[in-house]
């Protein structure tokens, strides 16, 4: 188990800002309530404090609804949703869901999944969609890099198309979703370049990590740390049920990352991002300082 980053003597805090509760497998549970079930299972065995459920772009019985899950979660402090959007839906009605449930406050972010439907993030049919973020100071999550689906395309994937939306929506924060793998250094500019934009470490991998992909990517995300050089940047996401959980922390524990990076990526920088409240965490501060 990860130990704590400066600031206490007891095991780290850690946000896991980007798991979901679709059903992947036949083998998977067929419930969404014994898919929550085994989440919260897993948030207790590595030590979760929250975990970010992201709904997705599309609603099937293996793949519920934003509102499914708000319901199952109920008042469930330790979970926090993110709303996937669908360009295929009405847009007057999307819009009009996400503002009740955004004015309501039931949902901590947006997600939108470039690849698996064909757009791009710069599309001006999103504007309505970035302003709605902007006036409730949610984030905009943003499939970036492979794709799960191999019918998805990745051109609409590429973290550089980001580049574009953040310059254009600048009161509009944006995380990266998956660090662009494998487009690792593209990724790291639009962090790098643009105040708005963060990223997220989540589903480099299919389950736990085999040691010769794993050496890789830590090549990778240490070249990310020492590129970005900013402990407010990188935001740690396992993508479970995708990936491992317990495997991703061990992971992260052997990044070569400075105390502020560690303590950063594990969870303040989630808590600040999407504006959660800590109980307990030592100077935890509350909002996206720069668009509060």
């Amino acid at each position: 188990m990860l130990r704590a980053t400066r600031g206490s003597g007891g095991p780290a805090l850690v946000i896991d800002c980007h798991t979901h509760l679709n059903r992947y497998t036949p083998e998977a549970p067929a419930t969404l309530a014994e898919r929550y079930a085994l989440l919260r299972a897993e948030m207790e065995t590595h030590g979760i404090r929250q975990a970010l459920v992201l709904s997705s772009y599309a609603v099937t019985p293996e793949r519920p609804s934003t509102r499914d899950i708000l319901e199952l979660v109920g008042n469930d402090a330790r979970i926090g949703v993110v709303a996937g959007v669908r360009l295929g839906r009405d847009r007057a009605e999307e819009l009009a869901e996400l503002r009740e449930l955004l004015e309501a406050g039931r949902i901590k972010g947006l997600k939108l999944y470039p690849g698996y439907e064909p757009f791009y993030v710069h599309d001006a049919g999103l504007r309505e969609l970035y302003a709605l973020a902007g006036r409730f100071h949610v984030p905009v999550m943003i499939h970036t890099g492979d794709t799960y689906a191999p019918k998805a395309r990745v051109k609409y994937a590429h973290p550089l198309t980001v580049d574009e939306a953040a310059v254009e929506f600048p009161d509009v924060t944006f995380v990266l979703c998956h660090l662009g793998n494998p487009w690792f250094a593209d990724a790291m500019e639009v962090v790098y370049k643009n105040a708005n934009v963060y990223a997220d470490i989540s589903g480099l991998t299919l389950g736990a990590f085999e040691e010769r992909f794993e050496r890789f990517a830590l090549g990778k995300v240490n070249e990310a740390l020492a590129y970005i050089n900013n402990p407010d940047k990188l935001l740690f996401g396992s993508d479970w049920p995708i990936s491992d959980i317990g495997s991703y922390l061990d992971f992260t524990r052997r990044l070569d990352a400075t105390p502020e990076e560690r303590e950063g990526l594990l969870w303040r920088n989630a808590a600040r991002v999407f504006r959660l409240e800590l109980e307990g965490a030592p100077g935890a501060t509350h909002g996206d300082d720069r668009t509060a």
